[in-house]
């Protein structure tokens, strides 16, 4: 199964994850211009356990393990910004423990590059 790719745009948030609970989401390829790589996690109302693995690869159809972008986020109602600076071919949010808690978990991921 092919994964969903979205070309990432300067000043363009990208949704990597929207209200999931499990999965590896969207993909997001950014042009080799973008050194700069914000990726903000929310939790979801009630949220009371889950992680968020920040993961890279060269081929969006990997099927192997990507390689960490940055160490596993777990998961709070609090926005939580994970900071990457480097050229990533393909960058994605695989949600790495379950998100749960509440009477509808979930977790946001969402992705804004730009130049240096």
């Amino acid at each position: 199964m092919s994964a969903t790719v979205v070309a990432a745009m300067s000043g363009v948030q990208v949704a990597l994850q929207a209200a999931a609970t499990t999965g590896s989401g969207v993909v997001v390829a950014p042009p080799f211009t973008f050194r700069n790589h914000n990726i903000m996690i929310t939790g979801l109302a009630g949220v009371t356990s889950g992680a968020v693995s920040i993961e890279t690869s060269n081929d969006p159809n990997d099927a192997a393990t990507w390689a960490l972008a940055a160490t596993a986020v777990t998961v709070t109602t609090a926005d939580l910004l994970t900071q990457l600076t480097g050229i990533f071919m393909f960058i994605r949010a695989r949600i790495s423990t379950t998100i749960a808690g509440g009477g509808a978990p979930g977790v946001n991921v969402n992705y804004l590059g730009s130049r240096p």
